[in-house]
């Protein structure tokens, strides 16, 4: 089964998101630990806004893997922050699976 979650990733707020963020997930993988992207600082001086569609696997151990884009608002605005984010972060060991998630950037 595929879970699928949404992430706001704000510029002013980057560093008071936590895992109370993201809705609870009905089913799937347990999220444990949460990286927020960081703002590409390009965009944020363009006053840039848009998201990005990931696709990626929660191992056996819980880490996520093969992490893809795709889809994006913005092609390569936001892209290469969003994967490195999401690379971080860790779930529960014992529930493997595919899932999906969105990271909406938008400036607050």
């Amino acid at each position: 089964m595929t879970f699928k979650k949404v992430l706001l990733a704000a510029a002013t707020a980057i560093s008071t998101l936590g895992m109370g963020t993201l809705p609870a997930m009905a089913e799937g993988p347990v999220l444990v630990k949460q990286v927020p992207p960081e703002y590409p600082r390009g965009a944020e001086r363009r006053n840039l806004e848009g998201t990005v569609d990931l696709g990626f696997e929660v191992d056996a151990d819980g880490k996520v893997t093969n992490v893809e884009v795709v889809g994006a608002s913005m092609p390569g605005v936001f892209d290469s922050a969003a994967v490195k984010a999401l690379e971080q972060w860790k779930f529960e060991a014992g529930q493997p699976g595919p899932g999906e998630i969105t990271i909406v950037f938008k400036l607050g």
